[in-house]
C-alpha cells in the first residue's frame, strides 16, 4: 500500500541536511525506507542486527563513512540503540554544509525523548513524524481533506451525499475496531490479528523500553501501560493512576513518559492562552492507535460490544485525534493538538492551533446533533473571540449547520475518505 508519507519524505530529503522519521514500533517505517530505494540509489542499514549495532558502537564514524556515498541516500534504521550514530552524523553533516545529505535516521520512538541521546541534532534534521495507516489511506481516495479547508479558515459548503456511504460506514467501523497498524490491519484472519496485537506491548515495545530506559520491573510497566490505555481521551490524574497500579506516582510518570518516547500515548495538553475561565491543569491522554484500545478494553473487537459497554464515545474520539495526526503529517500541515477544560465542566474535546488560527472541535458519536451539544464550543469561543469557527465532528452524511458560527461536520469529509 503506497504511503502519503513517502512524497514529504521524499522532499524533505532534497531540502534539509538530514531527516529523522520517527515513528511507534511497527508502523511501517523500513517498509517504506525500502519502497523508496527501489526507485532512487542508496543504502539501508538497520541496527536492530546485533552484528551491525557492534560494528557502527566500535567507530561510529568510520561506519557512517563507509556508507555515505554523496548524491545517493543513506537509511539508518532504529538508529537510537547505538546512540552514538547521531554524533557521527552530526559530523557527516557539518562537513557538507549546508548541502542536503540524503541520510534518514528512522527510530521507533521519538529520539529526542530518549535518555540515552546526549548529542542532538538541533538545526541540522528535520523532524518527520510517520503513523499507523490513515482512513484515507485505506480509502485509496486522492479528495483533498476537509481539514485542510478548515485550517485556511474556509466555511465549510454543502457537500454532495456520496454515494457509497455503506462503503464509508464500513471502512470506518473496520479502523475503529482494527487500526492502521499495517500487519494486522492488511490481514483478513481475525485469529492472527488478534495474536499481533496481543503481543505487540511485549514483543515489540517493552524490548526497547527496557533497553532504553533500564526498566526493572517489567510487569509493572505493562500493568501501568494497560490502564493508560483504558484511560485514553481522559484527562490524566498520576496521583489515581498510582494508587490503581500501586507503583509510586514519580514512577507512573516515568512509565507514561517512556510510552510517550515510543509514540504509544501522546499527551494533548490544556490550551490556555490569557484564559477568561478557570481551567483544569491535567491533559488529556491519547493512545495511538485504536486496536490496542480495543485489546485493553476487551471489546471482542466488535463495534457492537464497544457500544454495548460504554467504550464508543472515548474509542471515537481516540480515533478522530489520531485521524487528525496522520493528516497534518501525511499533507506536511502545521498544527498543534491540544484540548480543553474549565474547571465547571465546559470542554472542547480537541483545540487545534494552527498558523492560521485556532480550532475547537467536539467529537460526538451521532448523528442526532442539537445545540445542546455546541456547549463546549460556546464556551471557548467566548473566551477567545477571534476563533471563527467550531466544528463537531461526527459519523453523519452532510454538514449541518448548528448555529451561526458551529457547524456538524462528517468524519469522511474531515480525512477525505470519499470518491
Amino acid at each position: 500500500m503506497d504511503r502519503h508519507i513517502e512524497k514529504i519524505l521524499i522532499s524533505r530529503l532534497k531540502t534539509w541536511r538530514s531527516v529523522a522519521l520517527l515513528g511507534a514500533r511497527q508502523v511501517g517505517k523500513s517498509y517504506l525506507l525500502q519502497k523508496i530505494l527501489k526507485t532512487h540509489p542508496g543504502t539501508l542499514i538497520s541496527l536492530d542486527d546485533p552484528l551491525e549495532r557492534q560494528e557502527a558502537a566500535r567507530d561510529p564514524v568510520r561506519y557512517v563513512e563507509r556508507y555515505f556515498q554523496p548524491g545517493k541516500y543513506l537509511f539508518i534504521d532504529e538508529a537510537a540503540r547505538v546512540p552514538e550514530i547521531f554524533s557521527a552524523v552530526k559530523i557527516l553533516v557539518d562537513r557538507n554544509d549546508p548541502k542536503p545529505t540524503g541520510i534518514c535516521l528512522a527510530n521507533s520512538g521519538n529520539y529526542l525523548l530518549l535518555r540515552k541521546i546526549k548529542e542532538s541534532l538541533a538545526g541540522r534534521v528535520s523532524l518527520l513524524p510517520i503513523y499507523p495507516l490513515s482512513w484515507q489511506e485505506f480509502s485509496h481516495s486522492n479528495k483533498v481533506p476537509g481539514l485542510i479547508e478548515i485550517i485556511n479558515n474556509k466555511k465549510p459548503k454543502e457537500i454532495t451525499c456520496s454515494s457509497k456511504l455503506t462503503e464509508i460506514k464500513r471502512q470506518r467501523e473496520e479502523r475503529i475496531m482494527w487500526g492502521g497498524f499495517p500487519s494486522p490491519a492488511l490481514n483478513n484472519d481475525t485469529q492472527s490479528r488478534m495474536l499481533w496485537i496481543r503481543d505487540y506491548l511485549r514483543t515489540y515495545v517493552l524490548p526497547l523500553v527496557v533497553e532504553q530506559f533500564n526498566i526493572r520491573d517489567s510487569m509493572a510497566f505493562e500493568q501501568l501501560s494497560r490502564l493508560l490505555t483504558l484511560m485514553t481521551a481522559q484527562f490524566l490524574n498520576t496521583n489515581k493512576l498510582a494508587v490503581t497500579s500501586g507503583i509510586s506516582q514519580p514512577t507512573a510518570m516515568n512509565y507514561f513518559y517512556y510510552l510517550e518516547a515510543m509514540m504509544i500515548a501522546r499527551r494533548a495538553p490544556i490550551f490556555f492562552r490569557n484564559p477568561t475561565k478557570r481551567l483544569v491543569k491535567h491533559p488529556k491522554i491519547h493512545i495511538c492507535d485504536t486496536l490496542l484500545i480495543n485489546e485493553c478494553y476487551g471489546n471482542n473487537f466488535s463495534l457492537h460490544t464497544a457500544l454495548e459497554r460504554g467504550h464508543i464515545g472515548a474509542l471515537y474520539e481516540s480515533f478522530i485525534f489520531n485521524e487528525i495526526q496522520k493528516t497534518l503529517s501525511n499533507y506536511d500541515l502545521f498544527g498543534e493538538c491540544f484540548t480543553w477544560r474549565t474547571q465547571d465542566g465546559a470542554e472542547a474535546d480537541i483545540v487545534l492551533s494552527t498558523s492560521k488560527g485556532i480550532i475547537p472541535l467536539e467529537i460526538k458519536w451521532s448523528k442526532r446533533l442539537t445545540k445542546k451539544d455546541t456547549s463546549g464550543l460556546e464556551s471557548f469561543m467566548d473566551s477567545y473571540r477571534e476563533t471563527k469557527f467550531g466544528y463537531i465532528v461526527y459519523p453523519g452524511e452532510t454538514i449541518q449547520k448548528i448555529t451561526k458560527n458551529i457547524f456538524a461536520i462528517p468524519d469522511w469529509w474531515l480525512f477525505g475518505c470519499y470518491a
